[in-house]
């Protein structure tokens, strides 16, 4: 009862100051403080005008509606408050502390929006804030340090990516709910987002071909870039982070909101000078010196409650300079152009309907630089959809997703399918999916979908798929069972490639569609500074299709060709813990185990690192003058399993004779130290000041090159906020 009387005494003193106005107060519900700068946005429930306000160093802001309008009170690492607020009305808020982002909405597990602690698919989520704390520069740095069982190397094609065993083919990445393609090879290059004009990042494992088709076996990444929500009438960000082997980053982010009109602005350059793990042969590195440039524009205009447009454009260049010892007169270029837009009609209060389109157009260039720099395109691969979607509620307990989907694939390459003028290859596929989200009871929730997919080359398959939820008190147990499937990619269908008379690679227009069973089960536990989850899987791919490789007795030649020879079965497990060991540090520990196995030959999938963690202690100052945060991130993982099994057919006899290799890399481990503090350098300019030293034990893998990494490197960035 005294805590009231004081915290009323010290609203009323603080309130002085506003004596002409009327406010509204923001108090940490456990300590009974102000929360000063807090975020405050008001938008108007009849003609959609928005108004933003900071709230002062007393948790306070002015409340400047001029009519009955929605109040949305954020802040870092508290539950945003949402409320509606009259002309002329006074509140005070209570804030809650939300830990481990529980109350954060995700969207991939059902394509519909869903508050974390109450999704029925399980979902983890990497949100921004983390991103910074852990300095990363990149989505591939966050998902690395917070995703155990995540293996990366790259290489001229882009980032090769595994999860549970399986790569970029059964891995689908997402951007903002859009298609990210890649190199014709399947790689995604995770260069083109900076970290900086990330969201947050949300990953769900296992097959969700029913509500994103092909690919969709292992994994489904979807990186949420930051949008015009919420957005002030002006806001601009500019930064700049220099690290070893003059590796530099420089953003410029501006965002413009008036009424019912908003646009943002991203650009950024990143450049390196790249560096050689193989001092052997210094006419190649290991990452190459390269200079990377983008730029984004994003537009939203809100009719009004019930009508939305919003469109989008990115310009992305990747450019490769050859090591001064090199004797090669071209280097490579690459180039991505990406553009699409959404409409939003809300009917009323049942129905939200989405049109999307989307397309996502990769060109690789050769640049000559004995003829003035002139390019030659090799290769130019488009992906394009068209999406409508139908989110329907009819009532508090059930909620029912439709849609149509056409997908467009295109493929022309200079030498992939054949030597000559160059050749394009094409398919399409047509989707119809439903999916019904259904709250039997308060603790118990199923959801059910079923996709049609028409595949140019296939024709129908249907994959079904469904999820539970049970939340007794503060557990939480969700079991899957999905059906998963990929059409086989273009290439490898179509691939008839020379590698400068090394080897052939051939594809096969005879081969059949992958189908997956997927089945999991989790349980999660959560008390207040505690979070504790596990998930067990099992992932079953039938007809996988595997690159066999065959000794031609004719030519003596290598040959690779594409065929359905295996099974693979994959089992494993993921366990976090999270902590707060007090009020401002957090320990965050992740631990998987996979077990990646081909089944026609009782081998480890090529690459499968059974056992990796990751780590992570963080302490945190907020709502301070000075806010500040430290953080140790590590990675670690076993080695690497490459086994292989190659036939060769004995001459004389006819005879297949199997020979099978097994090697292993070495275990590692690598930890990064980083140091972030802010400043208020005017009463409308913050800057972030960033310090931190990354793989700060020195570690290299100079002999199997199982991981690409330069070694100790010190890095500086600062970051002004307007």
């Amino acid at each position: 009862m005294k805590n009231i009387f004081v915290l009323l005494f010290y609203i009323i003193i603080c309130l002085k100051g506003y004596a002409e106005n009327h406010v509204i107060s923001v108090i940490d519900k456990e300590t009974q403080k102000p929360i000063p700068f807090a975020n405050v946005c008001f938008e108007g429930l009849e003609t959609s005008v928005k108004h933003y306000e900071v709230t002062s160093k007393e948790g306070i802001a002015v409340n400047p509606v001029k009519e009955e309008s929605e109040i949305a009170i954020s802040y870092v690492g508290y539950k945003t408050v949402v409320d509606t607020i009259q002309p002329n009305e006074s509140k005070t808020y209570f804030m809650e502390q939300d830990l481990f982002d529980m109350e954060q909405v995700v969207v991939t597990g059902t394509r519909t929006r869903k508050v974390l602690a109450k999704s029925p698919v399980l979902t983890k989520v990497i949100i921004n804030t983390e991103l910074t704390e852990a300095g990363a520069v990149t989505a591939l740095d966050a998902l690395e340090y917070s995703i155990p069982g995540v293996q990366f190397s790259p290489d001229a094609h882009g980032d090769n990516l595994q999860i549970q065993g399986l790569d970029n083919d059964y891995i689908l990445v997402l951007v903002d709910g859009n298609r990210m393609v890649g190199e014709t090879r399947g790689n995604v290059n995770f260069d083109r987002l900076s970290a900086e004009n990330i969201k947050r990042i949300e990953i769900v494992n296992g097959a969700s071909s029913v509500l994103y088709g092909s690919n969709a076996i292992g994994a489904v990444i979807n990186i949420i870039t930051t949008d015009g929500k919420y957005m002030k009438p002006f806001q601009a960000t500019v930064s700049s982070r220099y690290s070893a082997n003059n590796e530099l980053l420089t953003t410029a982010n501006v965002g413009f909101s008036e009424d019912k009109f908003s646009m943002t602005l991203n650009g950024f350059r990143s450049s390196t000078d790249g560096y050689d793990l193989t001092p052997e042969s210094p006419a190649s590195y290991s990452v190459d010196k390269n200079t990377d440039y983008s730029g984004k524009i994003r537009l939203g205009y809100k009719i009004n409650n019930e009508f939305s447009v919003n469109a989008h454009g990115t310009y992305y260049q990747h450019e490769i300079t050859n090591p001064e010892k090199s004797t090669k007169s071209t280097h490579d270029l690459n180039k991505n152009y990406t553009f699409g837009g959404k409409v939003q009609i809300i009917p009323g209060k049942k129905h939200s309907l989405e049109f999307k389109g989307n397309a996502d157009i990769y060109n690789a260039f050769t640049v000559y630089e004995k003829k003035d720099d002139e390019k030659g395109k090799d290769s130019d691969y488009r992906y394009t959809t068209l999406l409508f979607t139908d989110a329907y509620q009819p009532n508090e307990k059930l909620e029912i997703v439709g849609g149509a989907e056409i997908n467009f694939e295109k493929i022309y390459s200079l030498n992939l399918f054949g030597e000559g003028e160059g050749e394009d290859e094409h398919a399409h596929d047509l989707n119809a999916f439903a999916q019904v989200d259904y709250l039997i009871s308060k603790n118990f929730e199923v959801v059910a979908g079923v996709r049609n997919t028409y595949h140019s080359n296939y024709g129908n398959h249907l994959t079904p798929k469904v999820s539970l939820m049970y939340s007794p008190g503060k557990f939480k147990f969700r079991g899957n069972l999905a059906n998963g499937y990929k059409a086989p990619t273009l290439k490898e269908l179509y691939y008839n490639f020379d590698h400068h008379g090394m080897f052939m690679i051939y594809g096969n227009p005879d081969l059949k569609p992958e189908n997956a069973f997927y089945t999991s089960l989790s349980g999660e536990y959560t008390k207040k500074t505690f979070n504790i989850s596990l998930n067990t899987y099992y992932n079953s791919i039938r007809d996988k299709i595997e690159s066999v490789d065959r000794i031609n007795s004719e030519t003596d030649i290598l040959e690779k060709h594409y065929l359905n020879v295996s099974e693979a079965l994959l089992k494993g497990f993921e366990s976090y813990l999270s902590v707060y060991v007090i009020r401002n540090l957090v320990t965050k520990i992740g631990y998987a185990y996979s077990d990646a196995e081909d089944k026609s030959t009782g081998l480890q999938l090529y690459g499968n690192s059974k056992h990796s963690g990751t780590f992570a202690l963080t302490y945190k100052l907020s709502g301070v003058k000075f806010p500040f945060s430290i953080s140790l991130n590590g990675r670690a993982s076993s080695g690497r399993l490459y086994q292989e099994a190659e036939t060769e057919t004995n001459e004389e006899t006819g005879e297949e004779i199997t020979t099978i290799t097994r090697d292993e890399s070495s275990a590692y481990s690598i930890w990064k130290l980083t140091y972030n503090q802010e400043l208020q350098i005017a009463q409308k300019i913050r800057s972030q000041v960033q310090l931190g030293v990354n793989n700060i034990f020195d570690y290299t893998d100079k002999e199997d090159l199982a991981v690409i990494d330069p070694g100790r490197r010190f890095f500086a960035g600062i970051k002004f906020i307007f």
